[in-house]
This record gives structure tokens, sequence and C-alpha cells, in this order.
């Protein structure tokens, strides 16, 4: 029993010997490999860091990215907001200027249409015979056959209507007519903006005839050769004078004034020095080569050149005078008092 123990005992001392170098072993493997993992991942860990760092940048520039746009997003949609509301001011207040014109231009030819209104129209009126014949321009065949006639029916009020001197005229199909007869006192006060009229030649002259009121026909002058605003410069250009100290000539050098002369009445109130107007707001017509203006119910003939010196917008910006000196009219500029030019008048 005894050597049993014994040996057993050195059997058991046998295997302790050989598994403690192999636990050994195993442990320095182990701490190696912890070692290495160690190191692994100290030499890993500044790329995480760097990484994460980087991560973060990103993170914070796509933020401030974000946060950059969302601004702009708000600052472009204020700037639409703002843009908007003076868009819709801007509108607001053309609207309004346009209302303010067309009342304006209400009023005017209210005005101008109520005082050429006939007391007794059956008295009052004349047809182109009893005028001593129609002396106007004659629209050509084209251009009557396109607009004119009793198939051509249109509104005065939608077309341009330049009151001069208390006389209506009005522009359609390219040329002007005016209004050379007073209207009978039993049409509508505001016939002009709602009855359909139309134009139409019968024979002696040119009639403006109201379908409301088909029995009754109105004088009126024809002038074809209407200048357009845009147009009247070059006109007045044309009859600028290269010396007009030489070039103009006085009612006596040209043989005595035979044009038409203006009653007292209305020269009173429309003519002298005390009446002053711009040409470029009134009618204006070429007529045998010269420039024919419209006011205060008469056309006058541009006969002389105008001075060189004068300002080349002088038609429309200087305030012009028509007066009577003794051997016929002259049209004078106050910006230039010294000067008078001869003008021929017309009833029609």
């Amino acid at each position: 029993m005894k050597r049993i123990g014994f040996a057993g005992a050195a059997v058991l001392l046998v295997l302790l010997g050989v598994s403690a170098p192999t636990y050994t072993k195993q442990q320095q493997d182990q701490n190696k490999q912890q070692d290495k993992e160690k190191q692994q991942e100290d030499q890993n860990k500044p790329q995480q860091q760097k990484a994460h760092q980087q991560q973060q940048d990103q993170n914070k520039q796509q933020q401030q990215q974000r946060a950059q746009q969302q601004r702009q997003d708000q600052n472009k949609q204020q700037q639409q907001r703002v843009q908007q509301q003076q868009q819709d001011q801007n509108r607001q207040q053309q609207q309004q200027a346009l209302n303010r014109q067309q009342q304006q231009r209400a009023q005017q030819q209210q005005s101008a249409w109520q005082q050429r209104r006939a007391q007794n129209w059956q008295s009052e009126h004349q047809t182109w015979q009893q005028r001593g014949g129609y002396n106007g321009d004659r629209i050509p065949e084209d251009r009557y056959r396109g607009n004119f006639g009793p198939d051509h029916s249109f509104r005065i009020y939608s077309n341009p209507v330049v009151v001069a001197g208390g006389y209506p005229g009005f522009l359609y199909g390219g040329i002007w007519f005016s209004v050379v007869d007073p209207w009978p006192e039993y049409w509508s006060n505001n016939w002009y903006e709602n009855d359909d009229v139309y134009i139409d030649y019968s024979g002696d002259g040119y009639y403006m005839y109201n379908r409301r009121y088909p029995q009754d026909r109105i004088s009126i002058g024809v002038y074809v050769n209407y200048v357009r605003q845009g147009d009247r410069r070059g006109v007045w250009l044309r009859h600028r004078a290269r010396s007009w100290q030489s070039e103009h000539r006085t009612w006596p050098q040209r043989g005595g004034y035979i044009g038409y002369r203006i009653p007292d009445d209305r020269y009173r109130r429309y003519f002298g020095r005390d009446h002053r107007f711009r040409i470029n707001s009134l009618p204006l017509v070429i007529f045998g080569g010269y420039p024919r203006f419209q006011y205060g119910g008469f056309w006058f003939s541009v006969v002389d050149p105008w001075p060189e010196y004068w300002s080349d917008d002088w038609y429309q910006n200087d305030d012009i005078y028509i007066d009577y000196s003794g051997d016929g009219y002259y049209l004078y500029n106050r910006r230039y008092p010294r000067d008078r030019i001869a003008i021929m008048v017309y009833l029609n």
C-alpha cells in the first residue's frame, strides 16, 4: 500500500511538472496576444479618433450647410414676399393711375361733348351743302371698305379723343375726324360712350350716324394724313429754317392775310397772350405739305418755318399762343418772345 501511494504521488508530481510549463506558456501567449491587441488598439485609436473627428466635422459642416440653406431659403422667401408686395403695390398704383386717367378722360369728354350739345338741333345743324360744300380729305377706297360705312360701327369712347378748345375730335381707322356739327339735344347724355356709331359718305360729304337715332347725321371733317405722336418730331424738323431771318415772311410780305377771321367772342375765350397751350397735345395733320393743328375749334396751318435756334422739342415743351397783330394771325413762343410765325386759320 505504501508503494502504491508513493507511486501515485510520483505520477501526480510528474503530471504537475508537465502541466505547469504548459500553463505558463499559454499564459504568456495570452499576454502576448493581449499586448498585440492592445498595441493594435493603440495604433487604431488615433485613426478612429481621426475618423470620428472627421465624421464630427462632416456632420458639423452638413449642419452648417443646412442652416445656411435654411437661411438662404428664408431670405429668398422674404425677398419673394417683399417683391410680391412691391409688385402688388405697383399694380395697385398703376390701376389707381389708370382709373384716375379714365376718370379725367371721362370728365374731359363729358365736358367737351356737353358743350357741343344743341339746344335745337333742327335749326342749328348744317349739312355740307349748307356749309358751302365739303373741302376736307377723301378716305381712300380700300380703307373706306375696311373700316367705314353702315357695316362698321364702333364706340367713340374706346378711341383716342382730343378736346381742342372745347371741340372734340377722335381718331378711328388711322384717320382723324373733327366733329363740326352739334349733336341733337334728345340724344342720351352718354351716347358717345354707349351708342354704336358709324361714318358714311352721303354724296355731299362725310357724316357720323348713331344707330340708336338713325334719322340723324352729324357733319364731320376728315383728315387722312394724321400725324401720330411718334412721328411728329420728323414733321417739325422738316419745317425748321436754316436762316429764319431771311426765310420767314410777315403777312404784308405775303400780300396780306386772306384766311378765316375768328369771331371776337371765340377769340377772347381761346386766343391772345393770356391763352397759352402746347401744340404736341393737339391733333396734327399734314395738308398741302404744311403741318396743320387744331385748337379752339379751328385749324391752323403753319405757313412759316420756325427759327433754327429754337429748341428741337419746342412743339412739345414750350408754351405758345396765337395772336392777331393787325395784319394777320401769328404763332408766338413765350421762350422766344421776339419771334412770330405766320399761320393761316381754317374753320374746317
